[in-house]
């Protein structure tokens, strides 16, 4: 009983497990080894002197302490090195290669959701433009019409596609109103491309009058009254260019920002928690670029043609141009001069004393 109280004694203040059974089994009690000096420790019961050292300095001060197995560790034997399990490491590896391929689907999703957003951008901006060229052509060949039946058709033609460039206009949301889109094409594109002679006010087209007594400035040549002159557009933008406001790079300066040093060398957990926090910031941010994907209005607020057709007919038992048109740009995104190329494709007869699209054939 003795020998297990030393024993225990011993493991309470801080010594270590083989040197508390050793001195215990010599039947060494408390009161023993504070009379007793390093040489004997060392010459009668075979301890090494660094740990014969320790445990005296261990028993001389006093009773139990709470770190007294951290400072005989400390001060007496080497620091303890965990090995690194083989089949942890296996572990490890298999489970990075997991992350790793995860990461990789996270970001392989959040690339298909951005190309998805640009596409469809990229397709309204695109329809909104040859909305816009057949306004300005339909105005331009309204102001030169003479017949007032022909008038009429092309007002129609301008109420439509103003509603689809509306339209388009809303998905995209972009400053100021078609009108304004439409005015600047008309009004103000021409101008920037031909230019006006200073003298008689003639018009002509840069690549038909450039003067070639000139050659080292962009100098136009009238061929009404001889004048050569620079348009305004040309000096604007010679000023802008040799102005002070423009930017120049220094190939030699250095960076504006300071340059973070290179970060140093991780081992296996530090890759593990940057692989596990690049996963959540890149899941999170696919996640969210994918949601607002479906719900942009480019994408989420068409219909499917067909859809359009079959929910229609279900629900009025026909389709009529002049009740369903506007739905039917609205809805589905197409163009109002392909609404009847629909209804034929569609399978849908027509009645032209009704003007009703149906399933079947009315007598």
């Amino acid at each position: 009983m003795a020998k297990k109280d030393t024993y225990l004694a011993l493991l309470r203040r801080g010594i270590d497990e083989t040197t508390a059974m050793q001195l215990a089994d010599a039947g060494l009690k408390i009161g023993d080894l504070k009379k007793i000096d390093k040489a004997m420790l060392v010459e009668n019961y075979g301890l090494k002197p660094d740990i014969a050292d320790g445990v005296l300095e261990i028993i001389q001060a006093g009773g139990p302490q709470s770190h007294g197995k951290e400072r005989y560790l400390s001060k007496v034997l080497a620091p303890e090195r965990k090995k690194e399990s083989k089949i942890e490491e296996i572990r490890f590896q298999r489970e990075r290669r997991d992350v790793l391929a995860e990461l990789a689907e996270q970001k392989e999703r959040l690339k298909i959701a951005k190309v998805e957003a640009f596409r469809a951008q990229k397709l309204v901006m695109n329809r909104l433009g040859k909305t816009v060229e057949l306004i300005v052509k339909l105005e331009d060949n309204l102001d030169d019409e003479t017949k007032d039946d022909l008038k009429v058709k092309i007002r129609d033609q301008l109420e439509t596609r103003g509603l689809e460039a509306a339209r388009d206009h809303e998905m995209l949301e972009l400053e100021g109103t078609p009108q304004d889109i439409v005015d600047y094409r008309r009004q103000h594109v021409p101008t920037l491309v031909h230019h006006a002679c200073p003298e008689c006010g003639e018009e002509m087209d840069p690549r038909q009058s450039r003067d070639e007594d000139r050659p080292d400035e962009y100098a136009l040549m009238c061929w009404d009254c001889e004048e050569s002159f620079q348009p305004q557009l040309i000096v604007n933008v010679t000023a802008r260019l040799d102005g002070p406001s423009r930017l120049l790079i220094d190939e030699h300066r250095g960076p504006r920002h300071p340059v973070p040093p290179k970060p140093a060398r991780m081992d296996l957990q530090g890759v593990n928690r940057l692989i596990e926090q690049d996963l959540e910031s890149t899941n999170a941010s696919a996640n969210a670029m994918t949601a607002k994907v479906e719900a942009s209005p480019l994408v989420g607020g068409l219909m499917d043609i067909n859809d359009w057709i079959d929910q229609t007919i279900a629900a009025k038992g026909y389709i009529q141009a002049q009740e369903d048109r506007e739905d039917f740009i609205l809805r589905t995104g197409a163009g109002a001069t392909k609404f009847n190329k629909w209804m034929k494709k569609a399978g849908l007869y027509f009645n032209k004393q009704t003007g009703r699209w149906s399933r079947t054939k009315e007598r």
